[in-house]
């Protein structure tokens, strides 16, 4: 099957690559920068890659031209550390968005996957969520991929294709932005330092990074429509998360809890419900302690 990934050289869409590729698809991969996308240096050789802004209606043309998809992985996406929560290019990602799904039927592509977020969820409701929760965005990022997935869904019966929202929830893993805070905290442990985390209270719900691009090639080979969420389902205190990091990384006593305060508004309870995603006989490869081994061992590799 032939499959135009946008977005690939991020952090999940590199890992979505990946799985697409151990599937047997043929890969078109859209990336702004070939010569920056080092994720995909591994298996760069085994994509069809093509260089293009992805809002830029002319460069999105010529991929779709050259590509001809049968199914579309839409992961591209403004999402600069620190700003992409309420930047002014989400609004122009949902355009572009919208006129890349319209260009894509145009060409006869009958599937489209988008990758949504966790905070469309109402996140103050403490319980796991389902597909069906309240949705209650608080950020611009997340306001926008609700307009984008609500827009898509409502036009899918008209036009008679087929639509997955891929509702993605705590990733971690090799690679991850350093600001982040599993790579910042095995950063500064590796280093010597010290990490000075909250108390840790929060509960979250991680998957391993190569376990989240698989499990979205398993819903865009799916039959599955709608919204999907992408976890693990197991609860895990920040707390648990940072802790372990310290044991694995041999730095217990250089982990600080407590040391900073929460952030205002922080959600304290945010899990998935994943009974969707196990329906179509997706598990995860990694648990915690496996996922943040192998996530401490390639960031040695890297320092080394």
């Amino acid at each position: 099957m032939r499959v135009l990934l946008t977005g690939a050289g991020g952090f999940i869409g590199a890992q979505v690559a990946r799985a697409l590729l151990a599937r047997g698809a043929e890969v078109h991969a859209v990336v702004r920068d070939r010569s920056r996308a080092p994720r995909l240096a591994a298996v760069e050789k085994e994509l069809t890659i093509h260089e293009a802004d992805i809002v830029d209606p002319a460069a999105t043309a010529r991929v779709i031209e050259a590509s001809r998809p049968e199914l579309c992985v839409h992961g591209a996406w403004y999402a600069v550390p620190g700003k992409y929560l309420d930047a002014p290019e989400n609004a122009t990602h949902v355009a572009a968005a919208i006129d890349l799904a319209k260009s894509l039927l145009h060409a006869g592509c009958m599937r489209f996957v988008g990758l949504g977020t966790c905070f469309e969820y109402d996140t103050s409701l403490g319980v796991p969520l389902t597909e069906s929760s309240p949705t209650k965005p608080r950020f611009i990022y997340a306001t926008a991929k609700l307009a984008l997935h609500e827009m898509l869904r409502v036009n899918e019966p008209r036009v008679r294709s087929s639509f997955a929202w891929c509702r993605i929830f705590y990733p971690y893993g090799p690679m991850e932005a350093r600001e982040r805070l599993v790579p910042h905290v095995i950063d500064r442990l590796l280093g010597g330092g010290v990490a000075e985390t909250t108390e840790g209270a929060q509960v979250r719900d991680y998957l391993h990074v190569a376990d989240v691009g698989a499990a979205i090639a398993a819903v865009a080979f799916s039959q599955l429509e709608g919204a999907v969420n992408i976890g693990s389902g197991v609860p895990v205190t920040v707390r648990e998360l940072v802790s372990t990091v310290a044991r694995l990384c041999d730095a217990e006593d250089r982990l600080r809890l407590g040391a900073i305060p929460y952030r205002p508004n922080d959600p304290m309870h945010v899990c998935a419900d994943v009974t969707r995603l196990a329906s179509i006989g997706f598990t995860p490869r990694f648990d915690l302690e496996s996922g943040l081994r192998d996530t401490i061992d390639a960031r040695r590799e890297e320092l080394a």
